[in-house]
Order: C-alpha cells, then sequence, then structure tokens
C-alpha cells in the first residue's frame, strides 16, 4: 500500500511537470533546494526532513535555516520579565497613554524616539483589545503590544 502511494505521489509529480515549492524553510529545503526539478517528490522530501529534525520553528524564530524572522516577533527575555512584573503598572501606562514602563517597553522594543507618541497613542486606543480580560496574561500583552509597533 505505502508503495502504491509512493508511485502515486511520483506519478503526479511527473504528470504535472512540477508543482510549485511550497514547504517553506528549515534544513530539508536547504538540503533538496538545488534539485531542480522542483517535483512532489522533492518536496515531500524536503517537508520530511523539515519535519523529522523539528528545526522549521527554531528557524522561523531565529531567523535561519533560510526561514526569515517574522517582522512583529518579539524574542526579548528582558521585555517578557519586565511585563510579567509590572501586568498592573502597564495596564494603567497604557490606559493613560504615557508613563514610565511605556518608555521601558519602547525601549526594549527599540522603538525610535520620534514614533514613540504615535505608538503609545495606538497602545492606548487598542487597550481594550491587549488587556482583553482581568486573567489576560502577559504573553498575549507582549503579542498585543508588537501588533502596535
Amino acid at each position: 500500500m505505502k508503495r502504491l502511494l509512493f508511485l502515486s505521489i511520483l506519478a503526479v509529480g511527473v504528470a504535472f511537470g512540477g508543482a510549485r515549492e511550497n514547504v517553506g524553510c528549515g534544513l530539508g529545503t536547504q538540503l533538496w533546494k538545488h534539485n531542480a526539478d522542483n517535483s512532489i517528490l522533492r518536496q515531500s522530501l524536503a517537508a520530511t526532513t523539515n519535519a523529522t529534525f523539528g528545526n522549521q520553528t527554531f528557524g522561523i524564530t531565529s531567523g535561519t535555516s533560510g526561514c526569515r524572522k517574522p517582522h512583529k516577533f518579539v524574542d526579548n527575555n528582558k521585555l517578557q520579565k519586565f511585563i510579567a512584573d509590572n501586568m498592573d503598572q502597564v495596564a494603567i501606562d497604557i490606559s493613560a497613554g504615557k508613563g514610565a514602563t511605556l518608555d521601558t517597553i519602547a525601549d526594549l522594543l527599540k522603538v525610535p524616539h520620534s514614533k514613540r507618541p504615535i505608538f503609545y497613542s495606538k497602545l492606548k486606543s487598542n487597550f481594550n483589545q491587549i488587556y482583553s480580560s482581568s486573567a489576560v496574561d502577559s504573553a498575549k500583552v507582549i503579542d498585543s503590544i508588537a501588533e502596535n509597533i
């Protein structure tokens, strides 16, 4: 049965001449990228390699293995700790659109001084989405703040 499935996938790849490369980034993509046929078989091998080694997520978060780190990805341990330790004061300052915690957050996110008034204003206007409930956790707050950069 496995052999029949493999041959079917191979036949579809040959019959259609080549599929659009859609396996994303990762070790498998890097290993198989120099193979010119761009077939379903090659894509299957690349996707299997990516999944087997579990490196695609690491590549995305680190910007390696041919992956690009998302523009709004927040990978900042100091920011995570700061917000987790100051959730109440961050909420107060966001609701006011100013304050020392917002200055620290902007510093940690490397928001240019010239853009901070707009950043603070966006945070204030999106307060209800950032602090969507009294049980919101710091990771959700950080994600919501990053959306406003």
